[in-house]
């Protein structure tokens, strides 16, 4: 299966779990700083007085932050009574690849790494049922269904 379609049934199968996702496109883009932007005949696209600017995630420089997942948000859980009794949102992100596993760059996996570090929930899926497995195995830790 494709990238593409495994993000698309991944993203549908979390929800179910509470999850709620984005899908985040990073890189950089430009904005006009003044007069609106034409394209050519060859296709390209003129941006008068253009500047950068990162898409995603960025640093407080503004650069955009590599190894961002394809899928982050959060996924809502229920404080159990030990934990005060309160819903908390803990920070979720799923990096898709092909079904045939795709390439895993250091950057994604340093990105993932963090946010598991920092208690989130965090993985990389090749099928909606991998993605189910990365929020699943995070809700058994603690017992929540």
């Amino acid at each position: 299966m494709k990238e593409s379609n495994v993000l698309r049934s991944a993203w549908l199968a979390v929800a179910a779990l509470g999850t709620t996702l984005f899908r985040i496109n990073t890189g950089k883009g430009y904005v006009s700083g003044g007069g609106k932007p034409y394209r050519l005949t060859d296709g390209s696209v003129v941006v008068p007085n253009g500047r950068p600017i990162a898409l995603g995630f960025a640093d407080p420089k503004g650069d955009a932050i590599e190894g961002t997942s394809d899928l982050v948000g959060l996924t809502t859980i229920v404080v159990t009574p030990e934990m005060v009794g309160h819903k908390v949102a803990v920070f979720t992100v799923i990096e898709t690849k092909e079904s045939g596993g795709g390439v895993r760059r250091t950057a994604q996996k340093n990105f993932i790494a963090r946010v598991i570090a920092a208690g989130g929930i965090g993985g990389f899926a090749n099928s909606a049922d991998a993605a189910v497995k990365i929020v699943s195995d995070y809700l058994k830790r603690f017992s929540i269904k």
